[in-house]
Protein backbone atom coordinates (compact mmCIF):
# COMPACT_ATOMS: atom_id res chain seq x y z
CA UNK A 1 0.00 0.00 0.00
CA UNK A 2 1.03 3.58 -0.62
CA UNK A 3 0.84 5.72 2.54
CA UNK A 4 1.15 9.51 2.58
CA UNK A 5 2.40 11.28 5.73
CA UNK A 6 2.62 15.08 5.87
CA UNK A 7 4.82 16.99 8.34
CA UNK A 8 4.27 20.66 9.11
CA UNK A 9 6.38 21.03 12.25
CA UNK A 10 9.35 19.55 14.08
CA UNK A 11 7.66 17.35 16.77
CA UNK A 12 5.75 15.39 14.14
CA UNK A 13 8.97 13.79 12.89
CA UNK A 14 9.58 12.00 16.18
CA UNK A 15 5.95 10.91 16.32
CA UNK A 16 5.99 9.21 12.93
CA UNK A 17 9.48 7.65 12.90
CA UNK A 18 8.50 4.31 14.56
CA UNK A 19 5.45 4.01 12.30
CA UNK A 20 7.58 4.72 9.22
CA UNK A 21 10.18 2.12 10.21
CA UNK A 22 7.51 -0.54 10.67
CA UNK A 23 5.74 0.41 7.43
CA UNK A 24 9.09 0.06 5.63
CA UNK A 25 9.61 -3.42 7.09
CA UNK A 26 6.15 -4.39 5.85
CA UNK A 27 7.08 -3.13 2.35
CA UNK A 28 4.53 -0.33 2.24
CA UNK A 29 5.43 2.52 -0.10
CA UNK A 30 5.75 5.85 1.70
CA UNK A 31 5.24 9.36 0.37
CA UNK A 32 6.59 11.89 2.85
CA UNK A 33 5.90 15.59 2.37
CA UNK A 34 6.88 18.43 4.66
CA UNK A 35 6.70 22.15 5.14
CA UNK A 36 10.08 23.85 5.66
CA UNK A 37 9.30 24.88 9.22
CA UNK A 38 11.46 24.93 12.35
CA UNK A 39 13.85 21.97 12.38
CA UNK A 40 11.56 19.69 10.37
CA UNK A 41 13.78 19.31 7.30
CA UNK A 42 16.93 18.84 9.40
CA UNK A 43 15.31 16.10 11.48
CA UNK A 44 13.99 14.26 8.44
CA UNK A 45 17.49 14.29 6.99
CA UNK A 46 18.99 13.22 10.32
CA UNK A 47 16.76 10.13 10.18
CA UNK A 48 17.80 9.34 6.61
CA UNK A 49 14.32 9.72 5.14
CA UNK A 50 13.40 10.51 1.56
CA UNK A 51 10.92 13.40 1.48
CA UNK A 52 9.54 16.24 -0.60
CA UNK A 53 9.60 19.83 0.68
CA UNK A 54 6.36 21.54 -0.29
CA UNK A 55 5.88 25.03 1.11
CA UNK A 56 7.77 27.21 3.56
CA UNK A 57 7.04 28.08 7.19
CA UNK A 58 3.61 29.46 8.03
CA UNK A 59 4.94 32.91 8.91
CA UNK A 60 4.37 35.00 12.03
CA UNK A 61 1.56 37.42 11.23
CA UNK A 62 -2.09 36.46 10.83
CA UNK A 63 -2.29 37.78 7.28
CA UNK A 64 0.90 36.04 6.25
CA UNK A 65 -0.47 32.76 7.57
CA UNK A 66 -3.73 33.29 5.69
CA UNK A 67 -1.86 33.91 2.43
CA UNK A 68 0.55 30.98 2.76
CA UNK A 69 -2.13 28.44 3.71
CA UNK A 70 -3.95 28.25 0.33
CA UNK A 71 -0.60 28.49 -1.48
CA UNK A 72 0.64 25.28 0.12
CA UNK A 73 -2.76 23.62 -0.30
CA UNK A 74 -2.57 24.12 -4.05
CA UNK A 75 1.02 22.83 -4.23
CA UNK A 76 0.13 19.74 -2.18
CA UNK A 77 -2.91 19.06 -4.33
CA UNK A 78 -0.87 19.28 -7.54
CA UNK A 79 1.82 16.97 -6.15
CA UNK A 80 -0.54 14.37 -4.66
CA UNK A 81 -2.71 14.29 -7.75
CA UNK A 82 0.34 12.88 -9.60
CA UNK A 83 1.41 10.62 -6.72
CA UNK A 84 -1.97 9.44 -5.50
CA UNK A 85 -1.61 7.30 -2.33
CA UNK A 86 -3.99 4.68 -0.97
CA UNK A 87 -4.31 6.43 2.40
CA UNK A 88 -3.05 9.43 4.35
CA UNK A 89 -2.19 10.17 7.97
CA UNK A 90 -0.94 13.20 9.85
CA UNK A 91 -0.36 14.52 13.33
CA UNK A 92 -1.80 18.06 13.13
CA UNK A 93 -1.27 18.75 9.43
CA UNK A 94 -4.21 21.03 8.65
CA UNK A 95 -3.53 20.76 4.92
CA UNK A 96 -3.60 17.00 4.42
CA UNK A 97 -7.26 16.30 5.33
CA UNK A 98 -8.47 18.96 2.86
CA UNK A 99 -6.32 17.67 -0.02
CA UNK A 100 -7.26 14.08 0.86
CA UNK A 101 -10.98 14.84 0.77
CA UNK A 102 -10.71 16.58 -2.60
CA UNK A 103 -8.76 13.63 -4.06
CA UNK A 104 -10.92 10.98 -2.39
CA UNK A 105 -8.09 9.61 -0.24
CA UNK A 106 -9.06 8.18 3.21
CA UNK A 107 -7.26 10.18 5.89
CA UNK A 108 -6.51 9.77 9.60
CA UNK A 109 -6.04 12.97 11.62
CA UNK A 110 -4.78 13.38 15.15
CA UNK A 111 -3.85 16.38 17.29
CA UNK A 112 -3.24 16.97 20.98
CA UNK A 113 -3.64 20.76 21.02
CA UNK A 114 -7.26 21.74 21.58
CA UNK A 115 -6.44 25.42 20.91
CA UNK A 116 -5.12 24.90 17.35
CA UNK A 117 -7.57 26.64 15.01
CA UNK A 118 -6.54 24.35 12.17
CA UNK A 119 -8.24 21.47 13.98
CA UNK A 120 -11.44 22.59 12.28
CA UNK A 121 -10.03 21.37 8.94
CA UNK A 122 -8.78 18.11 10.41
CA UNK A 123 -12.01 17.37 12.25
CA UNK A 124 -14.24 18.22 9.29
CA UNK A 125 -12.36 16.73 6.34
CA UNK A 126 -10.56 13.67 7.77
CA UNK A 127 -12.13 10.21 7.44
CA UNK A 128 -11.07 9.19 10.96
CA UNK A 129 -9.93 11.23 13.96
CA UNK A 130 -8.14 9.90 17.02
CA UNK A 131 -7.40 12.10 20.05
CA UNK A 132 -5.78 11.74 23.51
CA UNK A 133 -7.98 10.28 26.23
CA UNK A 134 -7.77 13.65 28.03
CA UNK A 135 -10.22 14.99 25.40
CA UNK A 136 -12.95 12.39 25.80
CA UNK A 137 -15.27 14.42 28.05
CA UNK A 138 -14.95 17.68 26.12
CA UNK A 139 -18.04 19.12 24.47
CA UNK A 140 -16.45 19.62 21.04
CA UNK A 141 -15.80 15.89 20.51
CA UNK A 142 -19.53 15.22 20.83
CA UNK A 143 -20.47 17.56 18.00
CA UNK A 144 -21.98 16.05 14.88
CA UNK A 145 -18.92 16.46 12.64
CA UNK A 146 -16.77 14.44 15.05
CA UNK A 147 -19.07 12.11 16.94
CA UNK A 148 -19.26 9.42 14.27
CA UNK A 149 -15.53 9.26 13.44
CA UNK A 150 -13.60 10.07 16.62
CA UNK A 151 -11.88 7.60 18.93
CA UNK A 152 -9.40 8.05 21.79
CA UNK A 153 -6.02 6.65 22.76
CA UNK A 154 -4.70 6.31 26.33
CA UNK A 155 -1.73 8.34 27.60
CA UNK A 156 -0.21 11.21 25.55
CA UNK A 157 1.24 11.24 22.04
CA UNK A 158 4.82 11.46 23.31
CA UNK A 159 4.38 8.13 25.11
CA UNK A 160 3.36 6.53 21.80
CA UNK A 161 6.66 6.95 20.01
CA UNK A 162 8.86 6.88 23.11
CA UNK A 163 7.41 3.49 24.05
CA UNK A 164 8.96 2.15 20.82
CA UNK A 165 12.50 3.31 21.67
CA UNK A 166 14.05 0.68 23.91
CA UNK A 167 17.45 2.44 23.99
CA UNK A 168 15.88 5.44 25.72
CA UNK A 169 13.92 3.39 28.21
CA UNK A 170 16.94 1.40 29.40
CA UNK A 171 19.25 4.34 30.07
CA UNK A 172 20.52 4.66 33.64
CA UNK A 173 23.64 5.46 35.60
CA UNK A 174 24.53 8.45 33.41
CA UNK A 175 25.91 11.69 34.81
CA UNK A 176 23.30 14.38 34.30
CA UNK A 177 24.62 17.88 34.90
CA UNK A 178 23.02 20.06 32.20
CA UNK A 179 20.00 22.34 32.42
CA UNK A 180 18.18 22.40 29.07
CA UNK A 181 15.86 25.23 28.06
CA UNK A 182 13.30 25.17 25.22
CA UNK A 183 11.94 28.68 24.42
CA UNK A 184 8.33 29.61 23.79
CA UNK A 185 6.83 28.97 20.30
CA UNK A 186 7.33 32.44 18.83
CA UNK A 187 5.63 31.83 15.47
CA UNK A 188 2.81 29.46 16.49
CA UNK A 189 -0.66 30.83 15.74
CA UNK A 190 -1.97 29.57 19.09
CA UNK A 191 0.67 31.38 21.19
CA UNK A 192 -0.07 34.98 22.24
CA UNK A 193 2.07 35.11 25.37
CA UNK A 194 5.21 37.17 26.09
CA UNK A 195 8.53 36.53 24.38
CA UNK A 196 11.95 36.21 26.01
CA UNK A 197 10.36 36.47 29.47
CA UNK A 198 12.76 33.90 30.94
CA UNK A 199 16.04 35.45 29.79
CA UNK A 200 17.06 36.97 33.14
CA UNK A 201 16.59 33.68 34.99
CA UNK A 202 18.53 31.86 32.27
CA UNK A 203 21.48 34.16 32.89
CA UNK A 204 21.26 33.47 36.62
CA UNK A 205 21.19 29.72 36.02
CA UNK A 206 24.15 29.97 33.66
CA UNK A 207 26.25 31.47 36.44
CA UNK A 208 26.03 28.16 38.38
CA UNK A 209 25.14 25.44 35.87
CA UNK A 210 25.79 24.50 32.29
CA UNK A 211 22.69 25.74 30.43
CA UNK A 212 21.92 24.60 26.89
CA UNK A 213 19.28 26.44 24.87
CA UNK A 214 17.35 24.38 22.31
CA UNK A 215 16.04 26.99 19.82
CA UNK A 216 12.99 26.29 17.70
CA UNK A 217 14.21 28.25 14.67
CA UNK A 218 16.90 30.59 13.33
CA UNK A 219 15.37 33.67 14.96
CA UNK A 220 15.73 32.12 18.39
CA UNK A 221 19.25 30.93 17.55
CA UNK A 222 20.24 34.47 16.63
CA UNK A 223 18.63 35.88 19.78
CA UNK A 224 20.51 33.61 22.18
CA UNK A 225 23.78 33.98 20.28
CA UNK A 226 23.92 37.64 21.30
CA UNK A 227 26.96 38.63 23.33
CA UNK A 228 24.99 39.11 26.56
CA UNK A 229 24.12 35.40 26.53
CA UNK A 230 27.78 34.38 26.28
CA UNK A 231 27.53 31.98 29.25
CA UNK A 232 24.77 29.99 27.56
CA UNK A 233 25.39 27.18 25.10
CA UNK A 234 23.11 27.38 22.06
CA UNK A 235 22.52 24.13 20.19
CA UNK A 236 23.38 24.95 16.59
CA UNK A 237 21.67 21.83 15.26
CA UNK A 238 18.84 19.65 16.57
CA UNK A 239 19.99 17.32 19.35
CA UNK A 240 18.64 13.80 19.52
CA UNK A 241 16.44 12.96 22.47
CA UNK A 242 19.04 10.42 23.56
CA UNK A 243 21.70 13.13 23.74
CA UNK A 244 19.45 15.26 25.91
CA UNK A 245 18.30 12.46 28.23
CA UNK A 246 21.92 11.35 28.70
CA UNK A 247 22.96 14.65 30.28
CA UNK A 248 19.76 16.38 31.46
CA UNK A 249 19.63 17.39 35.13
CA UNK A 250 16.57 19.59 34.63
CA UNK A 251 14.47 20.50 31.61
CA UNK A 252 12.66 23.84 31.50
CA UNK A 253 10.24 24.17 28.64
CA UNK A 254 7.94 26.96 27.51
CA UNK A 255 5.43 24.50 26.13
CA UNK A 256 5.64 21.96 23.34
CA UNK A 257 6.22 18.29 22.74
CA UNK A 258 9.80 18.23 24.01
CA UNK A 259 8.61 19.26 27.47
CA UNK A 260 6.23 16.30 27.57
CA UNK A 261 8.83 13.93 26.09
CA UNK A 262 11.25 14.51 28.95
CA UNK A 263 8.43 14.33 31.50
CA UNK A 264 7.23 10.97 30.16
CA UNK A 265 10.81 9.63 30.38
CA UNK A 266 11.10 10.56 34.05
CA UNK A 267 13.43 13.56 33.71
CA UNK A 268 12.63 16.45 36.13
CA UNK A 269 10.64 18.95 34.03
CA UNK A 270 9.21 22.38 34.75
CA UNK A 271 6.79 23.92 32.26
CA UNK A 272 6.77 27.73 32.17
CA UNK A 273 4.30 28.01 29.29
CA UNK A 274 2.57 31.41 29.50
CA UNK A 275 -0.73 30.54 27.83
CA UNK A 276 -3.60 28.35 28.99
CA UNK A 277 -2.24 24.86 29.57
CA UNK A 278 -3.21 22.04 27.24
CA UNK A 279 -5.33 19.18 28.49
CA UNK A 280 -2.46 16.76 27.85
CA UNK A 281 -0.17 18.84 30.09
CA UNK A 282 -2.72 18.80 32.90
CA UNK A 283 -3.04 15.06 32.37
CA UNK A 284 0.70 14.65 33.02
CA UNK A 285 0.48 16.84 36.11
CA UNK A 286 -2.25 14.56 37.46
CA UNK A 287 -0.04 11.54 36.76
CA UNK A 288 2.83 13.13 38.70
CA UNK A 289 5.16 13.52 35.71
CA UNK A 290 5.23 17.29 35.29
CA UNK A 291 5.43 20.54 37.29
CA UNK A 292 3.73 23.62 35.82
CA UNK A 293 4.76 27.05 37.13
CA UNK A 294 4.79 29.92 34.57
CA UNK A 295 6.05 32.43 37.17
CA UNK A 296 8.68 30.28 38.87
CA UNK A 297 11.64 32.13 40.37
CA UNK A 298 15.33 31.31 40.26
CA UNK A 299 15.24 30.33 43.93
CA UNK A 300 12.30 27.98 43.36
CA UNK A 301 14.09 26.33 40.44
CA UNK A 302 17.16 25.69 42.60
CA UNK A 303 14.96 24.17 45.31
CA UNK A 304 13.34 21.85 42.72
CA UNK A 305 16.75 20.71 41.53
CA UNK A 306 17.78 19.81 45.06
CA UNK A 307 14.48 18.04 45.86
CA UNK A 308 14.78 14.54 44.40
CA UNK A 309 11.14 13.70 45.20
CA UNK A 310 9.49 16.74 43.60
CA UNK A 311 8.61 14.82 40.41
CA UNK A 312 7.51 11.20 40.53
CA UNK A 313 7.21 9.49 37.19
CA UNK A 314 4.33 7.12 36.50
CA UNK A 315 5.71 4.35 34.26
CA UNK A 316 2.19 3.33 33.23
CA UNK A 317 2.08 6.44 31.02
CA UNK A 318 4.72 4.82 28.80
CA UNK A 319 3.10 1.40 28.98
CA UNK A 320 -0.17 2.87 27.70
CA UNK A 321 1.82 4.34 24.80
CA UNK A 322 2.45 0.81 23.48
CA UNK A 323 -1.29 0.16 23.29
CA UNK A 324 -1.87 3.54 21.62
CA UNK A 325 0.83 2.86 19.02
CA UNK A 326 -0.86 -0.37 17.92
CA UNK A 327 -4.29 1.28 17.85
CA UNK A 328 -3.13 4.10 15.55
CA UNK A 329 -1.16 1.81 13.24
CA UNK A 330 -4.18 -0.47 12.80
CA UNK A 331 -6.40 2.53 12.05
CA UNK A 332 -4.05 3.63 9.27
CA UNK A 333 -3.67 0.28 7.53
CA UNK A 334 -7.43 -0.31 7.73
CA UNK A 335 -8.45 3.11 6.39
CA UNK A 336 -9.32 1.66 2.97
CA UNK A 337 -12.00 -0.46 4.62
Amino acid sequence: MKIWIDFINTPQVSFWIPFIREFEKENHQLILTCRDSGNTVALLRLNGLKFHVIGEGAGKGRWQKMLLFPKRLFKLYAFMRKNRPDMAASQSSFYQPIVSRVLGIPCLYTNDNEHAKGNLFGFWFASKVILPVAFQHETFVKKRMLKSKVSFYPSVKEAIYLSQQSSLLSMNGTVRDVVYFRPEPWSAQYYKGPLNFFDDILLQLASEYKVVVLPRDKNQTDHYNQQKFGKLTVAEKPLTLKEIVNTCKLFIGAGGSMTRELAVLGIPVISIYQEEMLMVDNYLVERGCLVINPTISYEEIKAKMEDKTSIKNDSSVLNEGIESYRTIKNLIVNLKQ
